[in-house]
């Protein structure tokens, strides 16, 4: 098969019209979304795509996760295909994106893993958490805990380490855990994740799958609120109410731009 290597000119394009459905489908339906993470930080600082980023993030709270999952099932565009562990063979994050068929992501650490891998645009949960911080502490280690564990079962190695001497520990460990099935550890994770959205609204939520870490997904509800529109590649779409403080509390001072040679797409991405 020939696959031709897009620039990111084009990614953000392609990008950009699943955005643009994600709108379209959310304002039918009333959800609720939030542009998040590096796309957000896109929207403040340069009003649109981050240049170098490769995807694009929103979340909703999870009775609008659970809604637009649900139509999604009928409303969504056929150039489109939602993915989640429920989906996929050896999808592990507990979130759900919407893929751009006729794409390929070449990510290194998981060209093993047998899910597809079209370009995307992920969709993060927002969850109840204790407003106790000895609660909130006991549910982030759990959480860690099982994060860990599915790592070692589908033997992801971000470093080989000397000798492969990473690579084969990992491999020994996995094949101690091939009793467990994936789907064992992702259902615990999705039950801890949702614990406390059964009890009346909490003060804080958190974005459980944030790549940062449990304490820096964490946020006042108010914080999300109402949504409000900003400014992104000459339309407008939906930000927390006070994204200034989502974005402190996430990254700090999210005006600073990386150093430069970090200012690369973080994978490469192809048109079949």
């Amino acid at each position: 098969m020939t696959m031709k290597k897009l620039d990111i000119d084009r990614l953000h394009q392609i990008l950009l019209e699943a955005l643009k459905e994600v709108h379209r489908i959310c304002l039918k339906y009333d959800i609720k979304y939030y542009m998040v993470g590096g796309s957000l930080i896109g929207a403040v600082r340069h009003k649109g795509f981050v240049p170098w980023d490769a995807d694009i993030d929103l979340a909703m709270m999870r009775s609008d996760y659970d809604k637009f999952l649900s139509v999604c099932e009928y409303e969504l565009s056929g150039k489109y295909f939602l993915q989640n562990y429920h989906t996929d063979v050896d999808f592990s994050p507990p979130i759900s994106r919407l893929c751009v068929q006729g794409t390929y992501v070449c990510e290194h650490f998981f060209r093993h893993l047998k899910f597809n891998k079209g370009a995307y645009l992920d969709v993060f949960s927002l969850d109840n958490i204790p407003n106790e911080l000895v609660l909130r502490d006991k549910q982030k280690k759990r959480l860690e805990m099982i994060d860990k564990l599915m790592i070692y079962k589908l033997c992801i190695v971000y470093d080989k380490g000397i000798l492969n001497s990473k690579l084969i520990a990992k491999k020994i460990i996995q094949l101690f855990m091939i009793p467990l099935s994936l789907s064992f550890f992702q259902r615990n994770r999705e039950k801890e994740m949702t614990k406390y959205n059964i009890d009346e609204e909490t003060e804080y939520v958190c974005q459980t799958a944030i790549k940062y870490g449990y304490d820096r997904g964490t946020h006042l509800r108010s914080t999300f609120g109402d949504p409000v529109l900003m400014e992104f590649e000459g339309e407008k779409y939906y930000v927390p109410h006070d994204w200034d403080s989502y974005l402190k509390t996430t990254y700090g001072d999210y005006m600073k731009l990386p150093p430069i040679e970090e200012r690369k797409p973080v994978y490469d991405v192809y048109e079949l």
